[in-house]
């Protein structure tokens, strides 16, 4: 039997449920803008997923970016998983790509790539600390064992839709409650945000701008 999602009960209650986080659509957006922009320098002689990577990682950088600087946030590494964590050190937000359900509080919505065991510590709430935790900067933070039992990962969780000239990206930021087989199936809360529109642009050329003649000399 599905799982009904817990989602936000009006429409327009999305700010102050984000407030009530210490985090604003303003930081999130952004993210989102970021990640598409650099999606668009890849061109299709690139690695298969180098478009995906590239979004990936513009939207840690500018949720990171906009916590830190407006909000006094910290960067974390946790558990493997790239996050901004708040000064209290009870909530941290990463960045996870989901399906077509992404945004609809009718549907139920799923990460769409398989996410690995970190997440789904996560969801339970018991992340383990690392037996050796790798060096960490000045400016990143470290969790105590506490501190690790008291902490909430929320994910921005976007979907991409081209819709003719329009690139449409639908998003909400969310908290995971359980996940199997590393795929999100309940989700303790969820917050709709709103479609995040960018105009479309032309693909970068498939081949370059002509054949490139490299000299071999053969001996």
């Amino acid at each position: 039997m599905a799982v009904l999602p817990l989602a936000a009960h009006d429409r327009e209650d999305y700010r102050a449920q984000l407030a009530a986080l210490g985090t604003k659509l303003e930081y999130l957006h952004p993210a989102l803008r970021a990640g598409e922009i650099a999606r668009r320098t890849a061109t299709p002689n690139h690695p298969a997923n180098t478009a995906g990577t590239r979004a990936y990682q513009e939207h840690v950088r500018i949720v990171r970016e906009m916590h830190i600087q407006h909000e006094g946030w910290k960067r974390l590494l946790h558990d493997h998983l790239e996050l901004v964590c708040n000064p209290d050190k009870t909530l941290a937000i990463g960045i996870m790509v989901g399906d077509a359900a992404t945004g609809d509080r009718q549907l139920h919505p799923r990460n769409l790539h398989r996410r690995g065991a970190a997440t789904e510590r996560a969801a339970e709430g018991n992340a383990q600390l690392e037996l050796f935790p790798s060096p960490r900067r000045p400016d990143e933070i470290v969790l105590s064992a506490e501190e690790t039992n008291r902490l909430r990962i929320w994910f921005l969780v976007s979907y991409r839709v081209v819709d003719g000239d329009k690139v449409r990206i639908h998003s909400e930021l969310s908290l995971p409650g359980e996940v199997e087989r590393g795929f999100v199936t309940r989700w303790k809360r969820r917050i709709p945000l709103p479609v995040f529109e960018m105009d479309g642009v032309e693909p970068l050329y498939e081949d370059g701008p002509g054949e490139i003649d490299v000299p071999v000399e053969f001996r």
